[in-house]
């Protein structure tokens, strides 16, 4: 029985590692932008610190001094998270572009799979086709040989 071969074999290495590499540039753009919440988180962090620390300076009436750096820290801290906003809203662009590429590779993956599944189907009718063929043969020279050989007249017939 001859053995299944894929036409388009090559093109579907090729798509597959296109998928491949479409899924590590997702997770890495996943990875870029989980890095960004985690520093917005630490920033916001800090800042609820300082607040804190703003007002048990408050409480203590220090210096003014230390309340303008702390102040001024504070407006530091606040321009950082703006600054991480944005740089999440980017970083969130990119990882829905590294998405739809990585749907879009997929899409493509999928197309030629379901090609391999329809010339595998198309393959095993064939080589069923070709079986029966072979069995009808066979019993066809079984019958003639079963039957004897012909005789003049019915060579003549046939």
């Amino acid at each position: 029985m001859a053995k299944f071969k894929f036409k388009l074999e090559a093109v579907e290495k090729v798509k597959h590692l296109n998928e491949q590499k479409a899924l590590e540039e997702m997770s890495r753009c996943q990875r870029v932008y989980q890095e960004k919440l985690a520093d917005k988180r630490d920033l916001l962090e800090r800042k609820q610190t300082a607040f804190d620390h703003k007002n048990e300076i408050l409480s203590k009436e220090s210096n003014v001094n230390v309340i303008q750096l702390q102040e001024a820290y504070i407006t530091g801290l606040k321009l950082k998270i703006i600054k991480a906003d944005q740089a999440i809203v980017r970083a969130r662009r990119f990882l829905d572009q590294a998405m739809r590429g990585y749907i879009k590779c997929r899409k493509e993956r999928m197309m030629v799979d379901r090609l391999k599944e329809k010339a595998l189907e198309e393959f095993k009718v064939e080589q069923s086709r070709l079986a029966q063929k072979q069995l009808d043969d066979l019993m066809t020279m079984r019958a003639r040989l079963t039957q004897g050989p012909l005789e003049e007249s019915e060579e003549d017939v046939a």
